[in-house]
């Protein structure tokens, strides 16, 4: 691209003026699922194929140098389940937690790292929670209702997404209407009580588009305090979510996008007693009221060539244990507030080659309070530059940086450098990652009265990976192995140090070490039956006192077989999951083991119409006992069932 075009670009983002931008069809991204959804923001359908939380940007799987798991919401809505990290489970390099049944704390841990080490977000908004101790991200409550996508990124992503990124990043995004107006009801019903009813709308016109859903959750639940210490009381949960997305395209050039979601969960919980274990609490509940809502407007000019986003975010937090505490009873309030602004640059294209300048600055305010604990807040902003370059399609390598200050734990520098390269061929791709992650200390751990401490530093990691992708039979045969490393330093831990009420505080003294291999293959058996395997390795340690970390198991893998009966309109799906023996803590603190355990389920769907499909959904059909966290139970034999009924214009 000549010098002068280049100093246009640039002027343009000091001179708003232009005409609009029509996508050209080679950078429209590659297809986990036969029917396209709606990129995130407005005008332009996104191909199945595409990836979005790697660059920020749009750009083709085969181009993506990174590991990430895209979840369609089809695949969502088909998988029959309500919570969202239910769906979660079996995505390589990813360990779901839940201490119990539905509503119980639920952690993630991408590539054994901590749960405070992923960062969530929903369109752009920061879902993790500055209320928590750890500001660790919670996902006993959240929905599958109204979501249209989510991605999984695993490994340091914090040059484009700031702290807690060190793990990888979850990406919601939102359902966004599309055609005639279209109404979706669903009920479901099965074991343990459990009953379950959604409502949805969506739509557009010329120049608006939206989409409205509700759902209800409820259930009576199973004993959450394990059985074997002589426990029998249920634990239900009820569970409401309202999520809705909205835009107009204002003119040719600007469109705004509105997002927001609601929930409002309530869960009975159960306690401990020394030296006994978890017990049953028939009082205790904990009540869980989130909000968060985000507004972007979007402008594009030199017919493309430049796009700018403006967005704002607000989340807030209120958690409620109703269980009197040493300080009273408990309570938990937080807020973020965001605002960032990103610019994408064409710099040159070519038929062999592509550039792309990505720059972006963002601010975050934090507030937290608690029980015991006053008010306080914190803030932190951040700059980043990325650039991406395709050469003749099959080789792109993306470069990025980050420069970060919080007002408390002072700076972060960070970046990341991403390469893909494919044979043609032959149908073999390598990929590669390398880049750096922060964690900024959360702000119970730098003032809570008990254990705080205002000299936290940022925790930090380097991590890396390598790894082959090889497509047979024109794809009907995909396996990729990836081999990754995470060195993580200066993890915040408490110290016995014989000062304050508990007789220590919060150190940075600790490191860990996570490294492992990833392997997925996925076969077209036939024109309607397909079949996956994964399997996945994860050597997690803490270096400091050379321990396993808890919780994350040294060996797991999942096989699946899908087939469509199309003459009958029926879906079967079958998946088994073995999950290895684990480390975790038991009711005195000392490190016990807990079982290797294997999961069975299947789901059933019939298309009895085009507007009326009937589904069922068969969990631990083996009825297989064991414990994801020590003492605390999980899910048996369960079956359940329901309807979805479609009114109005086309799926």
């Amino acid at each position: 691209m000549a010098r002068t075009a280049r100093i246009a670009i640039l002027l343009a983002l000091l001179w708003p003026y232009g005409t609009a931008w029509t996508q050209d069809d080679a950078t429209r991204p590659p297809v986990l699922d036969p029917t396209d959804v709606i990129a995130p923001f407005p005008r332009h359908p996104l191909s199945g194929r595409a990836v979005l939380s790697s660059t920020r940007t749009e750009i083709l799987r085969e181009r993506n140098g990174s590991s990430v798991t895209v979840i369609s919401g089809k695949a969502l809505r088909r998988s029959g389940k309500a919570l969202l990290h239910e769906a979660l489970r079996g995505v390589p390099g990813l360990d779901v937690v839940r201490a119990g049944g539905p509503g119980q704390q639920t952690s993630i841990f991408i590539r054994g790292t901590e749960s405070r080490h992923t960062k969530v977000l929903l369109d752009g908004i920061p879902l993790n929670d500055p209320s928590s101790p750890s500001r660790a991200f919670d996902f006993s409550n959240l929905a599958v209702e109204n979501i249209e996508r989510v991605e999984i990124l695993r490994g340091p992503q914090s040059t484009l997404y700031g702290s807690d990124a060190i793990g990888g990043v979850v990406n919601i995004v939102t359902r966004r209407g599309q055609g005639a107006p279209r109404y979706r009801f669903r009920t479901l019903g099965g074991r343990y009580g459990t009953f379950q009813q959604s409502a949805s709308v969506s739509g557009s016109t010329d120049r608006t588009y939206y989409s409205l859903g509700g759902s209800y959750l409820e259930s009576d639940g199973f004993t959450t305090a394990a059985p074997r210490f002589g426990n029998t009381e249920n634990d239900g949960v009820r569970n409401g979510n309202l999520s809705g997305r909205f835009g107009w395209l204002l003119d040719k050039q600007n469109d705004i996008d509105v997002v927001f979601r609601y929930t409002d969960a309530e869960s009975q919980i159960d306690g401990f007693l020394f030296p006994i274990g978890t017990v049953d609490d028939l009082a205790r509940k904990l009540k869980n009221e989130t909000f968060a809502m985000r507004t972007q407007l979007r402008r594009e000019m030199l017919d493309g060539a430049i796009e700018q986003k403006v967005g704002f975010s607000f989340s807030n937090f209120n958690r409620r244990d109703t269980s009197p505490g040493l300080f009273g009873t408990p309570a938990f309030d937080g807020q973020t507030i965001k605002f960032d602004w990103q610019a994408n640059l064409l710099l040159y294209e070519s038929e062999r080659i592509r550039n792309v300048l990505t720059t972006g600055v963002d601010h975050l305010d934090e507030e937290g309070a608690s029980t015991g604990s006053p008010r306080e807040s914190m803030y932190g902003t951040g700059v980043f530059v990325q650039e991406q370059v395709v050469l003749n399609g099959n080789w792109s390598s993306v470069v990025g940086a980050r420069w970060d200050r919080y007002s408390r734990a002072g700076a972060a520098k960070t970046y990341r450098v991403t390469s893909r390269y494919s044979f043609e061929d032959n149908g073999t791709a390598l990929h590669a990652s390398l880049g750096t992650g922060f964690r900024a200390p959360a702000i119970n751990e730098l003032f809570d009265p008990s254990i705080g401490n205002g000299d936290l530093r940022p925790e930090k990691s380097f991590g890396w990976e390598i790894g082959l992708e090889q497509n047979l039979g024109e794809g009907d045969l995909v396996a990729d192995v990836t081999y990754f490393r995470n060195d993580l330093d200066d993890l915040i831990v408490f110290v016995f140090d014989g000062s304050g009420p508990f007789f220590g505080h919060l150190y940075n003294v600790e490191s860990a070490l996570t490294t492992g291999v990833e392997l997925s293959t996925t076969y077209r058996v036939g024109k309607f039956t397909n079949a996956k395997f994964g399997y996945t390795y994860t050597e997690a340690r803490n270096r400091t006192t050379d321990s396993r970390l808890v919780r994350r198991p040294a060996n797991k893998f999942r096989v699946g077989m899908d087939h469509r009966f199309e003459e009958r309109g029926v879906d079967v799906s079958l998946n088994y999951q073995w999950v290895d023996r684990r480390d975790d803590f038991d009711i005195s603190g000392a490190i016990t083991t807990l079982d290797e355990y294997s999961l069975l389920n299947a789901t059933v769907s019939y298309d009895y119409s085009d507007r009326v499909q009937l589904f069922a959904r068969l969990d631990n059909i083996t009825d297989e006992k064991y414990e994801e966290v020590w003492g605390f139970a999980s899910a048996r034999f369960g079956i359940y069932a329901g309807a979805t009924i479609l009114l109005g214009g086309d799926d």
